[in-house]
């Protein structure tokens, strides 16, 4: 019996050890919360100071990439590194998530074409640019045609040796760390987080959401198909609080929550914060919307 019980103790040491490093192995093994994979080729525009969204290719958790994307990189004697790089990204003190940053094997750093950087200026825009042309004509960059985000053609107008003044054509192709959807959504839904994903995606329009909630309980204006993204003109608040209805109004003192009925000064989606009066002392507050035609006074910093 002793010598089955000492059996018994070793297997169940076997059992537990191979279960304790089975869990070390999946938590090591556990994704991060947010990929980086910088570009084989760095392309460094003409300002000193580029976005690290405009060198790579981003995806995770939509509550934290666009805070990574938007790291600034400054580069040293116009030069990126990998140290340089991460750095950067230690010194934005982002924090309470995973960031894994994947390298290219052999990572170039070349300065953008001056053709490109010529359309880039016009919009400032931060992201990342292709632009490409069959047209075999080179010289002076005189003009560029009128551009904004999402346009497929633009021409430059250069100055060639000779002198003569031609028109140099060129496709283009906008880049962006975006929100995505996350599967196909059907015109007209409320999104919600579950909805919502992000990767480095085309662009079509320049009006970017900076924050997933920019997005979560706002209407879908379109049908959008799975990883496809989404941007501003693709949403529309939800009002929740519409300007003259009365509304039930929160406020603390201390411990104490008060609730009152007040009179909205203006419509409101969720997490908006509008104006409030008291219908008794015609005070007028701020709020926040919290729920619909629910208002919780803001609070004051000290």
């Amino acid at each position: 019996m002793p010598r089955r019980k000492a059996v018994f103790d070793v297997l169940f040491c076997i059992l537990f050890a191979s279960a304790l490093g089975f869990i070390v192995a999946r938590a090591a093994l556990a994704a991060p919360d947010v990929m980086v994979k910088i570009d084989q080729v760095v392309v460094l525009p003409a300002s000193s100071a580029v976005k690290l969204g405009a060198i790579s290719s981003i995806s995770g958790d939509p509550r934290h990439c666009m805070a990574v994307a938007n790291v600034p990189i400054v580069p040293s004697n116009s030069n990126v590194t990998k140290g340089l790089i991460l750095q950067s990204i230690k010194s934005c003190g982002l924090k309470d998530f995973t960031i894994s940053v994947i390298f290219p094997g052999d990572m170039k750093v070349a300065a953008e074409d001056p053709y490109l950087n010529a359309i880039r200026s016009q919009i400032a825009w931060p992201w990342k640019l292709e632009a490409k042309s069959g047209d075999k004509i080179d010289g002076e960059i005189l003009d560029v045609s009128k551009v904004k985000v999402g346009i497929k053609n633009v021409s430059v107008k250069v100055r060639t040796k000779d002198g003569s003044v031609r028109y140099k054509r060129f496709q283009l192709r906008w880049i962006a760390p975006m929100f995505t959807a996350a599967r196909q959504l059907e015109f007209g839904k409320i999104l919600e987080p579950d909805d919502v994903s992000f990767m480095t995606s085309p662009c079509r329009d320049e009006r970017i959401p900076g924050s997933a909630d920019d997005l979560y309980g706002r209407r879908l204006k379109r049908s959008l198909e799975a990883g496809e993204p989404i941007c501003g003109c693709d949403v529309e608040p939800v009002f929740l609080v519409k300007r003259g209805e009365k509304v039930r109004f929160y406020s603390r003192a201390g411990t104490v929550t008060i609730e009152t009925i007040a009179k909205a000064l203006d419509s409101g989606a969720l997490n908006d914060v509008i104006r409030v009066v008291n219908p008794d002392s015609r005070k007028v507050i701020t709020g926040q919307v919290v729920g619909e035609g629910v208002v919780m006074a803001k609070e004051e910093s000290s």
